[in-house]
């Protein structure tokens, strides 16, 4: 198994980092006479601070992207209630609306019926 790095280490390396996420051949030098850790340690550590730092801030735009969907998934339900209260008033009026319709035809009818016993009285009563 791996030997943990010191605090010491981790310090002088989370330094480095700060100043620059990419490390020229000079600094690795540096960092080495600094630690006492070997190149590819240095390196190997500087790839995995890299990784992790992409992944918080993947994560942290995964999260941002999160809320800004939740938001919007509640504005869309709150849309559909409205849309579905308004959905439910136009087939109340509809069906309102075709009541009346059969009232007045109906009416037509019954009115076209009487016109046409009217004329038929009329024709037995004048005569024919």
């Amino acid at each position: 198994m791996a030997k943990r790095f010191e605090n010491h280490q981790i310090e002088v390396l989370k330094a480095a980092f700060g100043e620059s996420e990419n490390l020229t051949k000079e600094k690795k030098n540096e960092l080495v006479a600094a630690t006492g850790l070997d190149v590819e340690q240095i390196a190997s550590w500087f790839s995995r601070r890299r990784a992790r730092k992409r992944s918080k801030e993947a994560m942290a735009e995964l999260e941002l992207e999160h809320s800004r969907l939740k938001k919007a998934i509640k504005l869309c339900r709150g849309n559909e209630a409205e849309l579905k209260k308004e959905l439910l008033e136009s087939k109340k009026r509809e069906a309102e609306l075709q009541d009346e319709n059969w009232r007045l035809k109906e009416r037509i009818t019954i009115a076209e019926s009487d016109k046409q016993f009217c004329a038929l009285e009329k024709w037995f009563v004048n005569g024919c």
